[in-house]
């Protein structure tokens, strides 16, 4: 189902290798979204500038400037808001998600990406800035990949926290807390609106509640 013009999005996709981003890239253009690709790591930094996207799909194992430190020189950029940045990537321990997290990426997801993964991406940004009616329009076959990709976000939340309590410097742990805050209050707002699967709400729920109980300490 191509996306209409209320909830199409501005996507950078980066990856070093070439086929696996234009293919991305194929994907999210026929659901009608507006997507740019870039194949290094300081191209994509300039990309991110110029093209101003709402959603960065960044690949982590690039040469020279890897995922990582891309992610890093996108927050100190002069942009508002920050684009929604997700590693997408084949690097899936816990400690490779953890070194996204102090990154400063929104989420981690692992390869190989499923094409309803993508477009549930995009939906749930705009879901997130309140740009759609406040009823659920994702559709049946994107709502178990939304699901998971809102529990990743509660997973990434509570990454930030460890982080926080780690650190010692207090502008830094003020802007981990911020992260965290930031994850609770998307999530809240998608399941607000319905977009979770009704079969995975209560889980959901749960991990809310908790990241929330976190969050007042």
């Amino acid at each position: 189902m191509a996306a209409d013009d209320a909830l199409a999005v501005r996507v950078l996709v980066v990856d070093d290798d070439r086929d696996a981003a234009e293919m991305m890239a194929l994907l999210l253009g026929l659901e009608g979204h507006e997507v740019a690709t870039a194949y290094d790591g300081a191209s994509s930094i300039s990309k991110v500038l110029s093209f101003q996207p709402n959603l960065v799909l960044l690949d982590i194992g690039m040469p020279e400037l890897d995922g990582y430190d891309v992610a890093r020189r996108i927050q100190t950029l002069p942009l508002s808001p920050k684009p929604l940045l997700v590693a997408v990537t084949g690097y899936a321990s816990l400690d490779d998600t953890r070194r996204s997290a102090e990154a400063g990426f929104d989420l981690h997801v692992r390869k190989p990406v499923f094409p309803e993964v993508f477009e549930g991406l995009a939906q749930l940004l705009q879901l997130s800035t309140h740009t759609v009616r406040r009823t659920c329009v994702l559709t049946v076959e994107n709502r178990h990949a939304v699901t998971s990709l809102m529990l990743q976000h509660l997973e990434m939340a509570n990454l930030y926290l460890d982080a926080a309590l780690a650190t010692i410097i207090t502008d830094v742990r003020v802007r981990w807390i911020a992260k965290a805050q930031k994850a609770y209050d998307k999530v809240a707002t998608w399941l607000d609106v319905g977009a979770c699967d009704e079969m995975r709400r209560a889980e959901v729920v749960e991990a809310l509640g908790e990241l929330r109980q976190r969050l007042l300490k």
